[in-house]
């Protein structure tokens, strides 16, 4: 029985995996400097992290044998509805600016469909205190940052569970 919910929760992250989390968190970092600093970072990151989430639903799909089915295409699913909800026109889980929305949707692709879950469910936790240290009472703060320390917490919990490959 539990055996057909393992797809969906099992991480075992294959060497471009890590590699690909490794880029995207130097990335991450870079621009949450930038966003600490400037309150925005440059617009060529958006452009790489949408490029990176589209050339990796590109190589799953063809690692998939051209079948989305199955934890793939829950994966994409929960990805697109989290993504959309948290865009600040909608707003109805956080209210991100698209580039924001871009660094989110690029690490969550790396992830099976029950840590795409729980990733979302982790920023949304880390929002409120960053908030209230990054905002220092306006109503927009960086949250570059706060996709970095998400980011950085389920690198953490890939290496403690051995999964890194």
């Amino acid at each position: 029985m539990l055996d057909a919910f393992l797809p969906y929760v099992a991480w075992d992250l294959s060497r471009w995996e890590v590699y690909g989390l490794f880029f995207l968190l130097g990335s991450f970092v870079v621009a949450s400097l930038s966003d600490l600093k400037h309150m925005s970072a440059q617009r060529e990151f958006m452009d790489v992290w949408w490029a990176f989430a589209v050339v990796l639903l590109l190589l799953q799909l063809w690692l998939a044998d051209l079948d989305p089915g199955g934890p793939l295409l829950v994966k994409w699913l929960l990805v697109a509805l989290f993504c959309a909800a948290s865009h600040q026109a909608v707003g109805l889980w956080l209210r991100l600016a698209t580039a924001d929305v871009a660094a989110c949707a690029a690490a969550a692709m790396l992830l099976p469909p029950g840590l795409v879950l729980a990733f979302f469910l982790l920023l949304k936790a880390l929002a409120w205190p960053a908030s209230r240290l990054l905002g220092r009472g306006k109503s927009a703060y960086p949250f570059l940052p706060v996709v970095t320390a998400a980011a950085l917490a389920f690198v953490g919990g890939a290496v403690w569970l051995g999964v890194v490959g």
